[in-house]
This record gives structure tokens, sequence and C-alpha cells, in this order.
């Protein structure tokens, strides 16, 4: 069954809290998961008192930021990027957390694209054997082109999931964040409905804005089923700026299933 996660990176920051209080406040409004960006800046040990007392789990977290993100087409960055998906699992076991989330990078200029990307897969393929006896996986997200990733070296779903099956591994998997795929062109449905299995994980926010559930123009009721019927149990990471309370945002988004 679908449910949703609250990225308390930008919910829950009413009244300044700090990032303990924003996980309290999400469990408090119904949230059972949340989702944080960077980890690096944070006290974990504090984090991960807010999470066990409110029976919260944190399923993701980034590896890097994307302002500063290695380019996987390129074989020199590769030892800094494993570098820091062991760093990004050393913290995901201290948290809990299953999903460690990686951007591809950007294209490198005058490389031959079909040499970056399966130089990507073989990066992706390593980070993924290492991460593995771990019990964690890889997410690997797409971003839109219009803002976040116009040089991207994976630019939409098919790219991504062409990417995922040259790497080959079950705990490599896509973020499938509906947010950008709206924003890149994707119709409802388009490229993942045979690609279910590689699904890792999904991440939504309305259009235009980037704001809660129900305050765009993308109607989720019909979203949401169709992730239902084509097999989908897992979390929708809600990773938005909310127009009103954070409070009254998971209520919301429950009604729309």
């Amino acid at each position: 069954m679908i449910d949703f996660s609250a990225c308390v990176e930008m919910m829950f920051l009413e009244e300044e809290r700090p990032l303990d209080d924003r996980v309290r406040a999400a469990a408090d409004s119904g949230f059972r998961a949340v989702e944080i960006w960077e980890w690096w800046d944070k006290d974990l040990p504090r984090l991960t008192r807010a999470l066990d007392s409110t029976d919260t789990r944190l399923i993701a977290l980034c590896v890097e930021s994307w302002r500063d993100k290695c380019d996987l087409g390129d074989p020199s960055s590769h030892d800094e990027f494993l570098t820091r998906v062991r760093a990004a699992a050393d913290a995901a076991r201290q948290l809990n957390t299953p999903g460690l989330v990686v951007l591809a990078g950007d294209v490198v200029p005058g490389v031959d694209p079909t040499t970056q990307l399966r130089n990507a897969a073989e990066v992706l393929t390593r980070a993924g054997e290492a991460t593995s006896r771990h019990g964690l996986e890889l997410l690997v997200e797409v971003v839109n082109r219009a803002y976040e990733g116009p040089n991207a070296l994976i630019s939409d779903s098919r790219s991504a999931l062409s990417l995922l099956r040259a790497v080959n591994l079950p705990n490599v998997r896509f973020l499938y964040d509906r947010y950008h795929a709206v924003l890149n062109g994707e119709p409802l449905g388009a490229e993942i409905q045979d690609a279910m299995p590689l699904i890792g994980h999904v991440q939504a926010a309305d259009v235009p804005g980037r704001h809660e559930l129900g305050t765009g123009t993308i109607d989720w009721a019909a979203e949401l089923a169709w992730l239902h019927k084509a097999g989908y149990d897992g979390y929708v990471g809600i990773e938005a700026t909310p127009l009103g309370d954070s409070s009254q945002v998971y209520a919301a988004a429950r009604a729309l299933l």
C-alpha cells in the first residue's frame, strides 16, 4: 500500500524548527517516514534520538550535494564518488536508512556520450556492490532539464532506466521523481510502465511551484492510482515547499489515495 514520507529539508520549517523537532512535527501529523538531503552537516545522534522516540524511519539521504556532485562519465571522479558513497553508507547504517540518493552528474564536454554512460555504469556497479553487503540501495535520480540539470548525463527516465539495466544490480534502482518527470515532459506512466521492478522510490511535488500535492495542475488521484495499479507499494516522498501549514500535508495526500 502506498504511503507518504516527508522531506524535512523543505517541510515543517515553521517556527524555525531544528531538524529533530521537524521529525517530531512530521510524526505528529501522521508521517511514519522522513527524508533528508545532506547528512554531513547534521547532528546524527540527535537525529537518531528523534527518529527512535517517534518510531519514524529515515528512508533516504543523499550521497552528495547536487551543487557539488561527481560527474560519473569522467573516470577521474570515480575515486571521490566511491569515497562519498562509503561515507554516506556509514551514516545510513547509523541512522537505519535504506536508501542512498545519487546523481550521475553532468556531461563531460568533448567525450563520446556512449563512453560516458559506460563509465557511469562501471562506477555505479562498484558502488552497488560495495553497498549491497550492508543491505543498502543506491537510488539514481533524474532532475529536470529546465532548472537543476540542464547538462545532466542522464536527462530523462528512459536514459536512467537504460543506465540501470546496464548496471544490472538489484540494489541499484531508480528514484522516480514525478515533479522532475513532469517538467521534463513525461506523461503519466511514460517510460516506467514496463520497469516497475527497477523503481526503488518515488518522490512528488505539484506543478507549478513545487508545492504540496493538490496545489497545482497535476491530477494526483489519477497519478497515485496508476502507481498502485502498476504495482508500486512503497513511499511517495513529498519533496515540496508547502503553501499551507506542513501539518496538513499528510492528511491531504492520504485523501488522494
